[in-house]
């Protein structure tokens, strides 16, 4: 028996949606927010070791909590500061 011949159907397009990524440069908005932050956990590192010094005789558990704290913001703060600069080379090297 002969074999009934197909019609073959054009490939179908597909659409494709192009995703935008976002790139990895200086921005106003950035620079702004790194520098907010950089303030605000240098703000909260200084209160921290202030407040240890001034409970350095009374309470000792009360010390080692600020002192920590003081540390962990302060390693905080280093970081915001290592971005910053990557943001400043980002511009300087933009143009």
């Amino acid at each position: 028996m002969a074999r009934k011949k197909r019609v073959r159907r054009g490939a179908k397009k597909v659409r494709r949606v192009r995703r935008e990524v976002g790139k990895a440069g200086y921005n106003k908005t950035k620079f702004a927010l790194v520098i907010k932050n950089l303030v605000l956990f240098v703000l909260l590192a200084l209160i921290s070791l202030a407040l240890t010094y001034l409970l350095a005789n009374q309470n000792s558990f009360l010390e080692t909590l600020f002192l920590v704290l003081a540390m962990v913001f302060g390693f905080v703060a280093v970081a915001f500061l290592i971005t910053l600069l990557i943001l400043l080379i980002l511009k300087v090297s933009k143009k």
